[in-house]
């Protein structure tokens, strides 16, 4: 079976929540002080510069704050730089803390209730910003006290589109451009394996995993042996091989140019132990691209050790 595939770029805005954050007042505070976060880590994507966008209609859930405590306390949000220890792969700092906005910047919460604030963004008019990745830290902090709490939560946003969609898009182009079959399709039966010493599938038994490559451009893929997997079918007498390592792909990566075929060897060494032997196993070879990304072309491998 041939495989190949395409994608579609996503440019519409897109808001997505983290899971809430819960903290505390500092160590040593009494039960009866705190602040909880109800709004997750917020992560906007599709941002244009020149605009302003409130993460409260984006989002359809506002920014709350609920007062843990036993008292009435006033509550403050601030914006900020995140701490670089805290900043998330792909984004930088916000240039200025000043293009996020809270309304109202104060807020007076009765006890064990919430109080509501709108997060604005205000993103300059700079054609440079687009294709950047910004991180900003927003804190809610009581105002005054003995043992005044805080919380902070992440905001991160890109203009245009951001990390994640990135990254898909670029593994959508590179499985545009595949065009491939990884073979056999029908599990490759390995009989008479012998324990305690080296075994070469393509040296010994004339069978090996082949990548057949029908495209223009040449197509290098990473082999290697992963355990069979829960859900998927393993004839009678089989049953998962206890270490999946025992079954190295040599070489582990192979290159096939255009209308060419590579071949790679499974090479078997099971540890020489007699409860090895005569044992009926299966492994799976998964196939995968440099960049990391895994085909869906498994190899089923059924192999049965010497009696």
């Amino acid at each position: 079976m041939k495989h190949s595939a395409g994608g579609r770029r996503r440019t519409a805005l897109g808001l997505l929540l983290g899971p809430a954050l819960a903290v505390t007042g500092p160590p040593g505070a009494r039960a009866d002080i705190g602040l909880e976060a109800r709004f997750g880590e917020v992560v906007l994507e599709g941002a244009q510069a020149g605009r302003t966008y409130s993460l409260r209609e984006q989002a359809k859930v506002p920014f709350g704050i609920k007062n843990a405590g036993d008292a009435e306390t006033e509550v403050v949000v601030e914006f900020e730089r995140p701490r670089r220890v805290i900043l998330s792969p792909n984004y930088e700092l916000i240039p200025d803390p000043s293009w996020m906005k809270a309304v109202p910047e104060r807020l007076r919460i009765p006890p064990k209730g919430v109080g509501f604030f709108d997060l604005l963004l205000s993103v300059p008019d700079d054609p440079a910003l687009k294709g950047r990745h910004f991180q900003a830290t927003v804190k809610a902090r009581q105002v005054g006290g003995l043992f005044a709490a805080a919380i902070e939560n992440k905001v991160r946003f890109s203009v245009g589109p951001g990390p994640e969609t990135l990254q898909a898009e670029k593994k959508r182009k590179a499985m545009q451009q595949l065009d491939f079959d990884v073979s056999p399709h029908a599990p490759l039966y390995l009989v008479d394996v012998p324990i305690g010493r080296e075994w070469d599938s393509r040296k010994e038994a004339r069978k090996s995993v082949r990548v057949a490559n029908y495209a223009k451009d040449p197509l290098t893929v990473v082999l290697s042996a992963a355990p069979w997997g829960e859900g998927t079918p393993m004839p009678d007498g089989f049953e998962p091989i206890p270490d999946p390592s025992w079954v190295a792909v040599k070489p582990s990566t192979v290159t096939a140019g255009a209308d060419e075929i590579a071949q790679a060897s499974l090479v078997v060494r099971v540890p020489d132990k007699p409860e090895h032997r005569g044992r009926r196993w299966g492994v799976v070879v998964k196939t995968g691209l440099l960049t990391g990304f895994w085909l869906d072309a498994p190899v089923r491998v059924l192999l049965e050790t010497k009696p």
